[in-house]
């Protein structure tokens, strides 16, 4: 197998992370590797800090055992959280911080109202690698996230006509009722000057089954499932190329996922969530529908500059189970330029602006308007200059972040806890957020390595929610109660190749203000509800868990910090062998209990992956993988004194979020097959069989919610019921053995 030659900064670790290549193909001689989240591609070298490009052949590994984006990136991103299972990647990131999300350099993230189904905008069929870049950039923004994910689409074959399909057949090995079926078929083409492209995916998939052959609900915690999906997804691609140096390209992409759920579910306390097939499902199915359509021109030598020019337009529709409803409308405007001509010849300067509108709203599951068409415009100018030498190049930039928000009267709904304003109109206003955001990075390269670090600001509003619960009556008054949150980020690595051994090590800590986390509030939910059934039992907020939270968020100063290792090893020809490892922490400021650690909800276990990509011969190979999730202890125990005074009882426990996680340990196989009239593979995931609870499912799970016994009344018969239920509401078993077989052919 020939070795990856890698010249100065080419130490991309390309497919470093080649966790799982299904058709592990010999790494050509690569000088250059590029990535394309910026306007403009640049090699990987001239990035500061972690870069990681999934290739083809990666996502097609992945997808021989999961159709789902974000249980590829929790197999083959080391610092990603663990895959949760569901359509929602509720609580996964990276470094316990959230990525932004484009497809094609279209920004694809819900920054207003975070729904969490964003990974599931497109289908993985559609995508032919991924470029994840940790830290903040000045030229594609980053708000205060930790990183972009870019999904990158499958560009025009340059033949007249080229036509590509696939059928796949799934399911569990413990069903038949779980068998699910798809059809991929693209067409593609270049013809003159011009270039075209268009694919449609259609999938059924079946019901879903544990290691113990009992039936997961299709959608296990209400925030949209895997089960009795029906799925559609649509991409065209038209590019015409003016001459060599200028083109003109539309893009336009639609895909809907639908929940076509047969039963209701049930909790069994103590346990996990099932079906109730005593209980047909009712209602509207829960779904997520996306679509964008994107115009972008380039020119490389437009008055001496090279100049890229980006419009695009978007929507999303996202419902849960109990039909709560997100929309949002986007629209985004870029212009970007590099001088093709400076003093310094070999240097790179990048300048520009991007605008943004996005509104969104927001339906509770009783048909109110929760958040009522919430418009953000931000405008921000961006300028990077980088200086390249032999052997060392120093990147600085700035950018300069303003968000104008536009909030319309509306109604406060109360959602969770203490509600002052419930039922009342709040009178609506504008908010006003700028700051300038500066980052500098460098990379040194040696003979073999190369070393790199990098300091990054963050500024983003977040999600809105808030507004549910607002604790004022006007929006004029609430930007005390809405900061921004303000992050520096710090990130010191090496990476390198030597002879057949690649690597990349990177140690990085987040100081942010005013950063967002989901904290318990149930015992205010709780003592709310009791003085609704006798006003004698009032309580005092600030003796509650969490006294400074608004509907379940706080905002508060925190730190994050963690460490990454990736290797990757040609043993032979014919076998490759590879890995990661990550592990991070974090603590958060309370109000009154000084530095206390993250709860669950923001920070993954320690995660460890190990795989072999071994080719029998040159038409058969296999791969095997391995996912270690470690266990992480539970937070500190507490009383919960039901009323405040312990009248009916003191249960001690965990709060929601801070039980301990139980770490297991999966293997998928999957292998492929070449002939001269196609390809086939078969996929195995959690080979074993293994009856587990994913991390994200085991976070209620312990909570003293669980325990809560009150004195025998209807009314509290009713709201322990209900507070037990919601701490197993979220409690389900990850798929038993399953199973994907496919074949493609490109003809």
């Amino acid at each position: 197998m020939k070795t990856l030659n890698l010249n100065a900064i080419s130490l991309a670790i390309v497919s470093l992370f080649s966790a799982t290549s299904i058709a592990a193909t010999p790494p050509s001689d690569i000088e250059v590797i590029e990535i394309t989240a910026k306007p403009f591609e640049v090699p990987v070298s001239s990035l500061p800090g972690t870069v990681q490009l999934i290739s083809q052949d990666e996502i097609q590994a992945q997808a021989a055992v999961s159709a789902d984006v974000s249980s590829l990136l929790a197999n083959l991103v080391p610092s990603y959280s663990p895959e949760t299972q569901m359509l929602s990647s509720t609580y996964q990131g990276f470094r316990g911080r959230k990525s932004i999300v484009m497809i094609d350099g279209i920004v694809v993230s819900n920054s207003l109202r975070e729904t969490s189904r964003v990974l599931a905008s497109i289908s993985v069929e559609n995508i032919a690698r991924i470029e994840v870049i940790h830290g903040a950039s000045a030229v594609y923004g980053n708000g205060e996230s930790a990183g972009v994910i870019n999904l990158v689409t499958h560009q025009a074959s340059s033949q007249d006509i080229e036509f590509w399909s696939q059928v796949k057949f799934d399911g569990s090995i413990h069903d038949a009722d779980s068998y699910g079926y798809q059809f991929n078929q693209r067409v593609s083409g270049t013809v003159d000057k011009f270039s075209y492209l268009g694919q449609l995916n259609w999938r059924d998939s079946g019901e879903i089954f544990d290691g113990n052959s009992d039936q997961i609900p299709s959608d296990p915690a209400g925030r949209g499932g895997l089960g009795e999906l029906k799925d559609i997804d649509g991409l065209l691609k038209f590019t015409y190329q003016f001459n060599q140096d200028a083109d003109l390209a539309l893009n336009a992409h639609y895909r809907k996922l639908e929940n076509e759920l047969s039963f209701g579910r049930k909790t069994i306390f103590d346990n996990v969530v099932v079906v109730d097939p005593t209980k047909p499902f009712t209602g509207d199915a829960p779904y997520s529908e996306n679509q964008y359509l994107q115009l972008e021109f380039n020119h490389q030598k437009l008055s001496n500059h090279k100049v890229n020019i980006e419009l695009s337009v978007a929507n999303s529709e996202n419902t849960q189970a109990n039909t709560v409803k997100v929309e949002s409308d986007k629209f985004a405007f870029r212009f970007a330029a590099q001088p093709l001509s400076l003093p310094r010849a070999q240097d790179v300067f990048t300048y520009g602006i991007d605008y943004q509108i996005d509104e969104t709203t927001q339906h509770s599951s009783r048909g109110i308007c929760e958040i009522c068409d919430v418009e953000q415009t931000n405008l921000a100018p961006f300028a990077e200059y980088q200086f390249n030498f032999d052997h060392f190049m120093v990147q600085v930039s700035a950018r300069y972040e303003n968000f104008d928000l536009d909030v319309p009267s509306y109604v406060a709904t109360g959602r969770y806890g203490d509600a002052p304003f419930f039922g009342q109109q709040i009178d609506g206003g504008e908010l006003s957020y700028n700051k300038t955001v500066f980052n500098v990075g460098a990379v040194y390269r040696f003979t073999d390595t190369e070393i790199y670090g990098s300091f990054s600001q963050g500024y983003g509003l977040g999600d809105l929610r808030r507004l549910r619960s607002i604790n004022v009556n006007d929006v004029d008054n609430y930007r005390q109660a809405l900061k921004p949150v303000e992050a520096d980020n710090f990130e010191l690595g090496l990476r390198g190749q030597i002879d057949a051994f690649s690597f990349d090590l990177s140690l990085y800590y987040t100081d942010a203000e005013h950063a967002q986390s989901y904290v318990d509030i149930t015992d205010q939910v709780i003592y709310a509800s009791l003085q609704q059934v006798d006003p004698r039992l009032t309580y005092d907020l600030s003796q509650t868990f969490n006294p400074d939270a608004i509907d379940a968020l706080v905002t508060r100063d925190e730190r994050t910090y963690g460490a990454e290792f990736s290797f990757a090893y040609s043993v032979s020809d014919t076998l490759d062998i590879g890995g990661t490892l990550s592990h991070s922490e974090g603590e958060y400021r309370h109000p009154t209990n000084g530095w206390i650690d993250l709860n669950h909800s923001r920070l993954s276990p320690f995660k460890a992956t190990l795989y072999a990509n071994i080719e029998f011969t040159d038409h058969l190979g296999a791969n095997i993988q391995a996912n270690h999730i470690g266990s992480r202890g539970a937070g500190d125990q507490v009383n919960l004194a039901i009323p405040q005074n312990g009248a009916f009882g003191t249960f001690e426990g965990y709060q929601y979020y801070g039980a301990g996680v139980e770490g297991y340990t999966t293997v998928d196989v999957s292998m492929y097959y070449h002939t001269d009239v196609g390809n086939f593979a078969l996929g195995v995931k959690n080979l074993f069989d293994r009856v587990y609870l994913p991390t994200y499912a085991q976070q209620g799970s312990g909570s003293v919610y669980g325990q809560i016994d009150l004195p025998a009344n209807p009314a509290l018969d009713q709201i322990e019921s209900l507070v037990r239920d919601f701490a197993f509401r979220d409690s389900y078993h990850a798929q038993g053995t399953t199973f994907t077989l496919s074949y493609n052919v490109t003809y």
